[in-house]
């Protein structure tokens, strides 16, 4: 299908993308659907000095007039916020390198040149049974400050608090002055959500198109997936300065359903993962700095 923003009047954007090692079967495939179906001003890596051929393969497909390649050994968060730094266009996007760009995903871009209230427009994701669960309805996360205890139990803390950044449409007015904690990697996307929504505009997500993650094709669901995404998520919850309170409410709250949810579905293999991710929240929480990274 045809976009419905004339390549002609859509306006030339800056691509942001953190690299560390990212090179798997499915990165040209990434790095060429941006090529393709991106307005591209520039290309800006911001590399954490990969070793698998990364930053060859984006020489490689992208014209060097176009791409502008910095390698820094910053946590994720400071790691954006040195790309941003490096952004020229008055709207910029995020995207991961293990996301592929899916066709239609203008309609992010459509949003924030009519909206000016808007700050940044996001595309969730589609992976295995996320996609049968993917959402029909339009996100708006909330300041953490005015978030009512019982929308944590309802809806979750963070799914209620922040945005996402796999594929990411952001204001760069807004965003020049984010300045995350040192230390951060994981929920780095609630400090800049909480940055953005401070200001006094709206961070919204689309619920389609959705993007396709191939992460999940390289670690999958298993046991220990979940448990090293719960240490690293723990980790950014304290740096990210999350109350103890609001945290355990968090973590007791998604257990709970977790339980509820083994109860309808009878699926032991779910509650075990989530038992993991819970567990490996309160541990990284307790200790950030073993488990800030995401190691590869």
């Amino acid at each position: 299908m045809a976009s419905s923003i004339n390549n002609d009047v859509r306006p030339e954007i800056d691509v942001v993308m953190p690299t560390w090692n990212s090179n798997s079967p499915y990165f040209p495939l990434i790095i060429r659907r941006i090529c393709k179906l991106v307005k591209l001003n520039r290309l800006i890596l911001v590399d954490r000095f990969s070793t698998d051929g990364t930053i060859e393969v984006v020489k490689s497909m992208v014209e060097p007039g176009k791409l502008r390649i910095v390698q820094t050994n910053y946590e994720l968060a400071n790691a954006r916020r040195l790309g941003i730094k490096y952004v020229t266009t008055p709207i910029f996007m995020f995207i991961d390198s293990d996301v592929i760009l899916p066709r239609g995903w203008e309609k992010t871009l459509r949003v924030l040149l009519r909206y000016r209230s808007i700050g940044a427009a996001s595309l969730p994701l589609c992976a295995h049974r996320l996609h049968q669960r993917r959402r029909l309805k339009v996100r708006l996360p909330k300041p953490y400050k005015d978030l009512p205890k019982g929308e944590i139990v309802r809806k979750g803390l963070f799914q209620s608090t922040k945005g996402d950044l796999f594929l990411a449409l952001i204001r760069t007015e807004l965003v020049k002055d984010w300045e995350p904690p040192e230390n951060l990697s994981a929920l780095e996307v609630f400090s800049l959500t909480q940055h953005i929504l401070g200001k006094g505009y709206l961070w919204v997500e689309l619920p389609k198109p959705c993007c396709y993650h191939t992460k999940e094709l390289k670690v999958g669901y298993g046991f220990v997936r979940y448990l090293k995404q719960g240490l690293w998520e723990g980790a950014g919850a304290r740096y990210v300065g999350i109350k103890v309170s609001d945290f355990l409410l968090e973590v007791s709250s998604r257990f709970c359903g977790g339980i509820i949810s083994l109860v309808k579905t009878r699926q032991p293999l779910y509650f075990a993962n989530n038992c993991a991710m819970r567990f490996g929240q309160i541990v990284g929480f307790l200790t950030p700095h073993k488990y800030r990274t995401w190691r590869r």
